[in-house]
């Protein structure tokens, strides 16, 4: 377990301090949902009149989604650093060393976090400062970050996956495609009952719907919802476990 613990951690402080020296790592995952809540809270106030929101604050509405989206472009860019590694030989020689590849797994998911933590701190204070506010209290705070991580965790279970099993930078632009199609076929935009046609369908069904159920709560003027809070952490957990392994199953059978 010390062994384990160690191999984890130095992944993690690898990444750590990759992202302190190039501060330019975290711009992709940062740039686009702050552009995109300027953009939106600037443009779409006026959705609020279709009704369904849960908020008279178009703000509230949409920074839990870039957060997210954050989230998920924090999980992607661990999917490019490997892709540039296996690359370069350097993670040809990573799995050569004694360290378990669980561990290696695990550490580059918690780079993930570690950068998606960041990115949805800065986006929430740029929420904040175009008239955000919080409704939920601190539970759902803690809810709207547990989202967080659990995106950060999924994505870079995508990327990862993919890139364990075609060990080539050609199939990186695959890794943004698969979570812009996910996070915006989903309530990111409008409520489910605003949709319509084969949109609202896939939303319905769509299990971000209730991962954004669940990290709206801190912006909503309902609150805490035990189902609200129940459905997005069953999502979220499903999630987290498919894709966990969809990376970890490709990372067992990497050979160098």
């Amino acid at each position: 377990m010390s062994a384990f613990l160690a191999g984890t951690g130095a992944i993690l402080g690898r990444g750590a301090i990759k992202t302190a020296r190039i501060p330019a790592i975290v711009i992709q995952s940062l740039f686009f949902p702050t552009f995109f809540l300027v953009i939106y809270v600037g443009l779409y106030a006026g959705v609020l009149a279709l009704g369904g929101f849960g908020t008279e604050s178009v703000e509230n509405w949409y920074v839990p989604f870039m957060m997210l989206q954050g989230a998920a472009f924090s999980g992607v860019a661990v999917g490019f650093a490997t892709a540039v590694d296996i690359d370069n030989g350097f993670f040809d020689r990573l799995l050569a060393a004694p360290v378990n590849r669980f561990a290696i797994l695990l550490g580059t998911a918690l780079v993930g976090v570690l950068r998606a933590v960041l990115v949805g701190t800065v986006v929430l204070g740029v929420g904040f400062a175009f008239g955000a506010r919080f409704t939920g209290g601190v539970l759902g705070v803690v809810w709207l970050f547990v989202a967080v991580v659990g995106i950060s965790l999924c994505a870079s279970g995508w990327a990862l996956g993919l890139i364990y099993r075609v060990k080539d930078q050609r199939i990186a632009p695959l890794f943004p495609i698969g979570i812009f199609l996910a996070l915006f076929m989903s309530t990111a935009q409008v409520p489910l009952e605003v949709a319509t046609g084969w949109l609202q369908t896939v939303a319905r069904w769509n299990p971000i719907t209730q991962v954004l159920e669940l990290a709206r709560q801190a912006f909503l003027d309902s609150g805490i919802s035990a189902e609200s809070t129940t459905d997005g952490l069953l999502a979220l957990g499903a999630m987290v476990l498919v894709l966990g392994w969809f990376a970890w199953s490709g990372l067992r059978r990497f050979i160098p």
